[in-house]
């Protein structure tokens, strides 16, 4: 069974003001309805309340009269459509009457012909004076209008009467919806435009600040963003000057020492000393390595510019591919078999597509045995990238810390192989960078395979 896809906030709050006022609208109908049969109700008693004095100061009622002189005969008050009669308690005061309401001390009843009845209790007698409709209709002629009405249709026998109080309801629905949905709509357009921003400022933009005006309270909710946007953007640019100042200002004793370990070399025979002065020389190779890298994963994370885009190429996927593997000599360590669509061709910034393959590759090399398996496939309209190695693979409970910068995961994975331990954080960064997504798992020849999903890939 499929399942129905969640309501949005906005959604249920139309809905469930939709279901309240139809709710109210039907009560109301009801109420309203009680109301008009009532208040016609006490006027048609009214009505008879006359009919009954007049009878009694005509002295055609006598209270303490014999029921055997009492006329049960029909009878028609002259210059009104109204009929009287007595009725013992016996019965019903007419053929399939109903009760419809009370107004006082006087019941009224309805029969099928929508007469009424009202029923009032004689003093001292037992028996009922009953006063009602004349019927002043020819019910043969009215059934027989009533049919040409039905074979005119349904809705010709309706007329506005009979929809006043539907219409009326309507009106009412119709001007409090209007009412309702403007400044929902209102609040709604905001709320949107405030997660339009939120989204731009996680996706890395963080120059984007929620300036549209907006209504209270949403304008604190706002305010509080734009704040905590600031505080953030702020560190952001503070933590980049500090990690590009820092490297620079290292390299500089780090050359003065690898001049000071060449001049000791060139007149030192002692071998001892000689491997150490060259560990030393390694030591800052290394070094230097890892500032390149810290430097460009300072500058994946940085603030993105507006011209960014401009920076953006069309990229063969086959060609570039094999120059980065050429670049890094992946192929000269490990048998690299590429499985890459030639059409395939992608729209982006080359730089940080350079550091999310080369990273890779290097990766694959130093943990692969003999085989790196570089494979491009289209998936949903969109591309994926995969670097698929032979080695040990991955622990299940260091995949998701994997691109961490500097976390450590296994021996088979550590510094001494050759990592840093901050390329996957550098591709990682570099995927993000791109609109794209970076993940890792185990694959079928036991090593690890790294897929990174591009969104905004195209093919030729």
């Amino acid at each position: 069974m499929a399942r129905l896809l969640p309501l949005s906030l906005f959604s249920r709050l139309y809905i469930i003001i939709a279901i309240a006022m139809i709710f109210s609208g039907t009560i109301s109908v009801l109420i309203i309805d009680k109301i008009h049969v009532q208040g016609a109700i006490d006027e048609y008693v009214l009505f008879t309340d006359n009919i009954y004095a007049e009878l009694v100061k005509e002295k055609i009622l006598v209270p303490n009269t014999p029921l055997k002189d009492l006329n049960k005969e029909v009878n028609k008050v002259k210059d009104k459509l109204i009929s009287w009669k007595i009725i013992f308690k016996s019965g019903p005061p007419c053929d399939v009457c109903k009760y419809v309401a009370q107004s006082g001390e006087i019941d009224v009843y309805s029969n099928a012909k929508n007469q009424w009845f009202s029923v009032y209790k004689l003093p001292d007698i037992d028996a009922w004076l009953v006063i009602f409709e004349t019927n002043i209709f020819n019910f043969a002629e009215l059934k027989e209008a009533e049919e040409k009405k039905e074979d005119k249709g349904f809705f010709s026998g309706i007329s506005f009467h009979d929809i006043e109080d539907l219409t009326q309801l309507m009106i009412v629905f119709i001007t409090i919806a209007v009412a309702i949905y403007w400044p929902v709509t209102v609040i709604k357009r905001q709320i949107e435009n405030l997660i339009r921003v939120q989204h731009q400022f996680g996706a890395g933009n963080l120059s984007t600040r929620a300036n549209y005006q907006f209504t209270r309270p949403i304008d604190e909710l706002a305010t509080s963003f734009n704040t905590m946007a600031n505080s953030i953007s702020d560190t952001v640019k503070e933590n980049q000057i500090f990690a590009q100042a820092v490297p620079h200002e290292i390299r500089t004793p780090l050359s003065r020492i690898q001049l000071a370990v060449g001049l000791l070399s060139q007149n030192n025979n002692n071998k001892q000393q000689i491997e150490l002065l060259s560990n030393i020389d390694t030591y800052i190779d290394d070094i230097n390595v890892l500032i390149n890298q810290v430097v460009s994963f300072s500058k994946l994370n940085s603030i993105k510019s507006k011209d960014e885009v401009s920076l953006y190429q069309t990229i063969n996927w086959n060609t570039f591919v094999e120059s980065r593997i050429k670049a890094t000599r992946c192929d000269e360590k490990r048998n690299v078999i590429c499985h890459i669509d030639e059409s395939l061709e992608i729209t982006t910034n080359p730089a940080y597509l350079r550091l999310l393959v080369d990273n890779l590759l290097k990766n694959a090399c130093i943990h692969s045995k003999s085989q790196i398996i570089v494979s491009l496939t289209t998936v949903n309209e969109n591309t994926e990238l995969s670097v698929e190695d032979d080695g040990d693979g991955i622990p299940n409970e260091f995949l998701d810390t994997i691109f961490i910068p500097f976390s450590r995961v296994d021996v088979s994975r550590s510094r001494n192989t050759g990592g840093l331990g901050l390329g996957l954080a550098i591709s990682k960064a570099a995927c993000i960078r791109m609109n794209s997504q970076l993940s890792v798992e185990n694959s079928l020849s036991s090593g690890a395979k790294f897929i990174c999903r591009f969104s905004n890939s195209t093919e030729s």
